[in-house]
């Protein structure tokens, strides 16, 4: 065996054992994920399928809200209250969303977080008459928040949001606010 030859297997032997301890660091960060389950963050795709799907939620919502009102006994306005429920359109919005109810699910709650995160605070709140200060810090908790779900909903599906937050905000606020009024929790 020449030095040649052995320089050649000890080099080998360093870049498979650099290639292990690689593959070993990003399995460990894959199994680290926070909060995830280690699901596949959201894809810029996965915005309009989320958008259908909200759609698909409001009128199972709605449709909800048309039992209450018919129900005759107390039986009917639960299951039409029932019907109102998150769990209970959840199944609406993956099928209008064309994924599996648990991929949507994840999918509605990453979207949910950034576009709260992403659209102007003036559509939660009136800061007219807070100090600067106090919307200066809540602007920097909502970008804490955003840094916080980067695992889940990556940077160019952040960017493409951007320009969409405010209505997809809308369309979401619409929806919880339909739920309530369709479960008799609101009038």
């Amino acid at each position: 065996c020449s030095k040649t030859d052995s320089a050649d297997a000890s080099s080998s032997d360093s870049v498979q054992q650099a290639t292990a301890v690689d593959t070993a660091a990003a399995n460990a960060a894959v199994a680290q994920q926070p909060g995830t389950g280690n699901a596949a963050p959201v894809t810029v795709e996965d915005i309009d399928r989320w958008q259908r799907g909200m759609e698909a939620e409001l009128k199972a919502v709605q449709d909800a809200g048309v039992k209450l009102k018919a129900a005759r006994n107390s039986q009917d306005t639960l299951d039409a209250m029932i019907g109102a429920n998150e769990m209970s359109t959840l199944e609406a919005g993956a099928r209008a969303a064309g994924l599996d109810p648990e991929r949507y699910k994840f999918v509605r709650t990453a979207l949910s977080s950034a576009v709260g995160a992403l659209s102007p605070i003036e559509m939660e709140m009136n800061t007219k008459d807070m100090p600067p200060s106090m919307v200066e810090e809540m602007n920097k908790s909502r970008a804490a928040s955003l840094a916080q779900i980067a695992t889940d909903v990556p940077a160019p599906v952040v960017e493409a949001l951007r320009p969409r937050a405010a209505a997809l905000r809308k369309q979401s606020m619409t929806l919880v606010g339909e739920r309530l009024r369709s479960s008799g929790a609101v009038q």
